[in-house]
């Protein structure tokens, strides 16, 4: 099993900030904090994207535990969950299109989680999404910015992903486990510093 990071400055204002991925690692390693920064979507940019105070619902490339790479690519923005649904089983139908032409295998495009501003799944929303799910592989990400670090309200892990929210940077202090899914975080609710997505049946 091997842990695949991303350091995810993510926030809306809606504003991210999208960091470079670390390292995978041994499943047995605790996931450490990974680089800086790298590459930053700017406010204007996104707030461009919605009316101002509308709902913004993001997906967020963090690749495969297999096949790390140097920075991600900026998230994709829309008005409603079910349009991101919608553009990744659309991307996976196009990416497979493709490489059945070319006789290749294709990387399908799995959600492994998804964090909310408000609970029960409310408010606005960032999907994190790769070529697989939690099957033998765990995503951590260490850090989120100063507007998701503060609006975290309900989680949940997707295709075979259970999560879990830290309170402190780099999976320190105490933790909430969601199996997948916390509608409410209580004590937790607009505290959450790190966050990761495990395999089902594991916990923080």
């Amino acid at each position: 099993m091997s842990i695949r990071q991303s350091a995810l400055t993510a926030a809306t204002a809606l504003v991210f900030a999208v960091g470079v991925l670390a390292p995978a690692m041994p499943a047995s390693a605790e996931p450490r904090t990974a680089s800086p920064a790298a590459l930053e979507l700017s406010e204007s940019a996104l707030s461009a994207r919605a009316p101002a105070g509308a709902e913004l619902h993001c997906a967020l490339d963090i690749g495969s535990a297999e096949a790390p790479r140097a920075k991600v690519p900026e998230p994709v923005c829309f008005s409603s969950v079910d349009e991101v649904d919608r553009y990744l089983e659309e991307r996976s139908a196009a990416v497979g299109s493709r490489s059945l032409a070319a006789g290749s295998v294709a990387a399908a495009s799995v959600a492994v989680g998804r964090i909310y501003k408000d609970i029960n799944k409310g408010g606005s929303s960032l999907t994190f999404w790769g070529s697989s799910g939690c099957d033998g592989a765990t995503f951590g990400f260490p850090s989120l910015s100063s507007s998701w670090n503060t609006s975290v309200s309900s989680i949940i892990g997707l295709n075979g992903c259970w999560a879990t929210g830290y309170l402190a940077t780099s999976y320190g202090g105490s933790r909430m486990n969601c199996m997948p899914y916390c509608s409410a975080l209580g004590s937790y609710n607009d505290r959450i510093k790190s966050l990761v997505f495990r395999p089902k049946g594991t916990l923080g």
